[in-house]
């Protein structure tokens, strides 16, 4: 057990000799940290190209956002030509009720025109009956006095 003792004493030695060197080392990198120059190229060139993709996509942004305006006063044109369209179409359906309403008035007295002027016919070929019936009674009678 003294034995046992002894190892783990001597481990907890090593152990803070490692931990005291660790900090050492630690705060002296604090102090003055060491830069590596490959390391700090490599992260320049990612910050460098990390930035010309920013630039860039601050550009695309940019012309979404362009052709969105674009779009949006496209948009609202085309919502009020449809508004103007919907306007002038219901003044064109007035239009057509009332054409169609004159239409079958028009109809309407056409027909009774038409009514009328079968009547009138009929009435001209009575007429034409009776005066011929008259014309061959007076030729009859002129006859007779000749």
């Amino acid at each position: 057990m003294i034995d046992q003792l002894k190892t783990l004493e001597s481990m907890l030695l090593t152990i803070r000799k490692q931990y005291q060197q660790a900090t050492e080392e630690l705060l002296a990198l604090k102090k003055s940290p060491q830069i590596d120059p490959a390391a700090h190229n490599t992260l320049k060139a990612k910050l460098e190209a990390f930035s010309k993709e920013r630039q860039g996509l601050i550009k695309e942004r940019d012309t979404l956002k362009s052709n969105l305006n674009e779009l949006d006063r496209r948009y609202q044109s085309l919502a009020e030509a449809h508004h103007l369209i919907g306007e002038e179409q219901d003044k064109l359906q007035q239009q057509i009720d009332e054409l169609v309403e004159q239409n079958t008035a028009l109809t309407q007295k056409n027909d009774d025109l038409k009514l009328q002027v079968e009547k009138l016919v009929e009435k001209n070929r009575v007429a034409a009956e009776h005066t011929q019936v008259v014309f061959e009674r007076l030729t009859q009678i002129d006859q007779m006095v000749e």
